[in-house]
């Protein structure tokens, strides 16, 4: 005996949601069970990075830097880097494999985290500044040990040839007897601490973020797209369809049309979010 239902239609749209909210369920599962492994992940290395016996003496000198203001770069810096290097060679031999454990985004976050810094609270550039430095030089000691040392007094001593590529020669007494010459001296020099930063970028040399300013063509572009559209606006305004047929293709009416669909805002509020830091890298503002 069939059952008399009133909308046979509205039955079937009733079931066919209980379904869909069934799948959208089991979807949202999925994606909170994944959150929660990446959570434990997350946590696990944490408390791996936490219970290294490395982090006593960088914890004791990372405090040191975030409070000192006199010999920061010169006694500071070393004795961070030696110590952040120490943390490098214990955490390579861990039981657990870290992602990125050995790139300066790691070590510098993990750094501030064990100096409990918090930048958005009590911003300190010169801090900030000193951290990437140490974290650099103690990359380069890492990876290349027969390169770059620090001494027990602080020194930085760097390979003659990386310290210095060239070396500049002149012929006494000769037009033009200035040139510069490789240099293949092997020999461990002292450098100032200042000098870390430019032998970093010869190093690990990286595309830097092309300066706004500079982007000539980019703001050519866009003035010409902004003066072309509202010229054409200009042209629908005064009625006058004949005109804007000549200016513009089916083709072009498309690309127009695609404008809309463009998140202008998002580009403005993205670009007006973040600044570059005095390390060179891309930061969230500081809300003052």
């Amino acid at each position: 005996m069939d059952i008399p239902f009133k909308n046979k239609n509205n039955l079937k749209a009733s079931v066919i949601g209980v379904g869909y909210s069934k799948n959208e369920k089991e979807k949202n599962m999925t994606k909170n069970a994944k959150n929660v492994m990446e959570q434990n992940e997350s946590m696990e290395e944490k408390n791996f990075m936490n219970s290294l016996k490395s982090n006593e003496a960088l914890k004791s000198v990372l405090f040191k830097a975030k409070n000192i203001t006199k010999n920061l770069a010169s006694v500071v810096v070393p004795q961070m880097a030696t110590a952040i290097k120490s943390l490098m060679t214990e955490a390579s031999s861990g039981k657990i494999e870290i992602k990125d454990w050995n790139t300066i985004k790691f070590l510098r976050s993990h750094c501030y985290d064990l100096a409990s810094y918090d930048r958005q609270k009590d911003l300190n550039q010169n801090f900030e500044v000193s951290i990437t430095m140490a974290v650099r030089l103690a990359i380069m000691m890492f990876s290349k040990p027969e390169q770059f040392d620090v001494t027990k007094n602080n020194e930085i001593l760097v390979m003659d040839k990386v310290a210095t590529p060239f070396i500049e020669q002149t012929k006494q007494g000769q037009k033009g007897g200035k040139k510069k010459v490789k240099n293949t001296s092997e020999e461990l020099v002292e450098i100032v601490p200042s000098t870390i930063n430019k032998i970093w970028s010869a190093e690990y040399p990286t595309v830097k973020r092309p300066n706004a300013k500079n982007s000539v063509n980019i703001s050519r572009s866009l003035k010409e797209a902004l003066s072309i559209l509202e010229n054409l606006q200009n042209i629908c305004e005064s009625k006058n369809p004949a005109k804007l047929l000549e200016k513009i293709s089916d083709e072009d009416a498309g690309v127009i049309g695609s404008f809309g669909l463009i998140d202008f805002a998002k580009i403005r509020d993205t670009f007006s979010k973040y600044e570059e830091s005095l390390s060179g890298d891309i930061q969230e503002k500081i809300s003052a």
